[in-house]
């Protein structure tokens, strides 16, 4: 259960693919399993240059996700208030469409309103994070 929320984390971090994006360009710029600091832009590693010579692989990672962890909670807090928003609507919405139906009007009559919304809210949330290839 542990690992499973600790995953669950990690994906709503983007850990996963910042771990994806750092260990491509590690490998496509890396001489020898070090990535030396000139092929990085200089202006962005100029407090580094003087702690180290070159990065290793976690030791980029690290700086990567060290430079987005300042933005992760503003995208994070983003995502749920569009959820929070959107949801009220949607689930309105389709609450009166599916009235119009013969067919599900019964179904709809039953199925409470805020059971929907909790239902968008963590469908836009979820789908907010997925990514088109």
């Amino acid at each position: 259960m542990g690992q499973t929320l600790c995953f669950l984390r990690d994906k709503a971090q983007g850990k996963l693919q910042v771990r994806r994006i750092c260990d491509r360009v590690f490998d496509q710029c890396a001489d020898n399993n070090l990535l030396l600091l000139d092929k990085l832009h200089v202006a962005t590693l100029m407090d580094f240059r003087s702690e180290y010579k070159g990065l290793d692989k976690n030791q980029f990672f690290d700086l990567i996700m060290e430079w987005i962890h300042r933005d992760l909670r503003l995208v994070l807090a983003n995502r749920v208030i569009l959820a929070l928003l959107a949801a009220p609507l949607l689930a309105i919405k389709t609450k009166s469409a599916a009235m119009k139906v013969k067919r599900i009007r019964n179904v709809a009559e039953k199925v409470p309103t805020p059971l929907i919304i909790s239902a968008y809210s963590v469908g836009l949330v979820l789908l907010q994070d997925s990514r088109v290839n």
